[in-house]
């Protein structure tokens, strides 16, 4: 990825779609092409983290960095799961990262005016 900020954004696919009826070599080729777009954004150092989530419901989440909810939007938008309807929403939330180098934002949340 070039080099540029970026911030990480949560995408959480819900609502499978189980009202289109599609055949096996559909689902399968929405799968086998969806697995190419993670490939390919994991390749270009866009993907963080993918993975189903595992609970009564079916969904699935990733976290990636980007630039701008518009730029993650376009590669949720790129993605066959999406674009062929296998998931009907999704939902993007921008992620503001704790972690070692910023002491897990402890002084932005015990500085804040009561």
């Amino acid at each position: 990825m070039e080099n540029r900020k970026t911030s990480k954004f949560l995408i959480i696919y819900q609502d499978i779609n189980t009202e289109d009826t599609f055949t096996s070599e559909e689902v399968i080729d929405a799968t086998k092409a969806h697995v190419e777009h993670c490939r390919d954004l994991d390749e270009r150092g866009i993907l963080f983290l993918c993975g189903p989530l595992i609970g009564k419901e079916e969904k699935g989440m990733f976290i990636l960095n980007a630039k701008s909810y518009e730029e993650a939007e376009g590669y949720v938008l790129r993605d066959p799961l999406i674009a062929r309807k296998g998931y009907k929403t999704y939902l993007i939330q921008q992620i503001q990262e704790a972690n070692a180098e910023n002491n897990y934002l402890l002084e932005f949340y015990t500085n804040m005016e009561m």
